[in-house]
């Protein structure tokens, strides 16, 4: 670049403006660490989440990503055992980019209060980044998730990583140590603590109740389950496309980790309900829905992902705490509970997912 200065890629986010930025010499002498001995062109994006996770990618010619962050749980030994989880994407047929060493053979070098490390760059767009079609990407969706489910059959129990992911439910991954709870409990605590401010703390109870009776069922069997490492969030903006607008390859391990494997099929298979608007909805209409959707997605996983018969009564009750506990279904079901004309049939349908058979959702 003529004044040699780093181009924003995208809004530097609020919760990292109190640290001031590396300048071009100082990113040119972290480079030099990797025996990268100059650039031509950088630019910034920044996709940290708070104070306390900052996550700074400068992309360098489209070679490389210099990455600083002071995110929780990054050390040498998980970034070693997410190269090793990166090589099997790779031998599996996936594009994704791996993590560099310096030459002296360390991943991390210090740059203030923060970490830097290096990867390498993919010069493929990103789903979020591609004008798709809502057809495109319902069929790319399925393409994502079915390429989940084959690598799980694949590679289940092998290599496993002590981090686990974030879907796990009771052995947390390190985002969820720091509150000593897993997120799916947190939503439901935050749901019914809605529910309460509403006057509605017999469905608190009975909701509670039975995530305590799905949950107990689960502790009894889960550390027998097959597990796999995954990479961990296959949203739109890690998932690289080529030019024909296909699945190609993942972006961003940062949350790797492993799981159950019927744990993760049951999440990726649970209709999200963020797309409810603020009027009243048919309680029966929107169980048997999402219910019905469900139940396509996970036969559809089943088909590639070989359960057996005690994996496939843990997915029945995995899929009641995503259906009702995820961050979308609860965040959306609390949003509609503070509005007076949605709130009558929010809690019905939160009454039928209190009353419901788990049965209803086995596959």
């Amino acid at each position: 670049m003529p004044d040699k200065q780093v181009k924003e890629l995208n809004t530097t986010r609020d919760c990292s403006k109190a640290l001031a930025h590396p300048g071009w010499d100082e990113l040119l002498s972290l480079l030099s660490l990797y025996g990268v001995d100059g650039m031509a062109e950088v630019g910034l994006v920044d996709t940290s989440f708070d104070a306390a996770d900052i996550r700074w990618n400068y992309i360098v010619d489209k070679r490389y990503v210099l990455r600083l962050t002071n995110a929780p749980g990054m050390t040498e030994a998980r970034l070693w055992g997410m190269n090793r989880l990166i090589a099997r994407y790779g031998e599996f047929g996936l594009r994704c980019p791996a993590f560099l060493p310096g030459t002296d053979g360390r991943f991390f070098h210090g740059w203030g209060p923060l970490k830097a490390y290096l990867s390498e760059y993919v010069d493929l767009p990103t789903a979020d980044e591609v004008d798709l079609s809502p057809a495109e990407k319902g069929a790319l969706r399925r393409s994502v998730i079915l390429s989940l489910s084959r690598f799980m059959e694949r590679y289940r129990d092998v290599d496993l990583i002590s981090t686990m992911s974030m879907y796990s439910l009771f052995d947390l991954c390190p985002y969820d140590a720091v509150q000593g709870v897993d997120e799916k409990q947190e939503n439901l605590n935050d749901l019914c603590a809605a529910l309460r401010r509403v006057g509605e703390d017999a469905l608190a109870q009975r909701l509670e109740a039975k995530n305590e009776a799905v949950r107990t069922r689960l502790q009894a069997v889960y550390k027998s389950l097959p597990r796999c490492v995954t990479q961990g969030d296959e949203g739109y903006a890690n998932v690289l496309l080529d030019g024909e607008r296909r699945f190609v390859g993942l972006i961003d391990f940062n949350l790797a980790g492993t799981d159950v494997c019927v744990n993760l099929i049951a999440n990726n298979a649970v209709l999200d309900l963020d797309g409810l608007d603020d009027k009243p909805l048919d309680p029966d209409e929107t169980l048997d829905r999402i219910v019905d959707g469900y139940r396509q997605n996970a036969a559809m996983l089943l088909e590639v992902y070989h359960a057996t018969e005690t994996e496939r009564a843990a997915l029945a009750d995995y899929a009641w705490i995503a259906l009702v506990s995820q961050y979308p279904n609860a965040s959306a079901c609390i949003k509609r509970l503070e509005q007076d004309a949605a709130r009558p049939s929010t809690l019905a349908l939160l009454a039928r997912f209190a009353d419901m058979d788990v049965n209803r959702l086995a596959v």
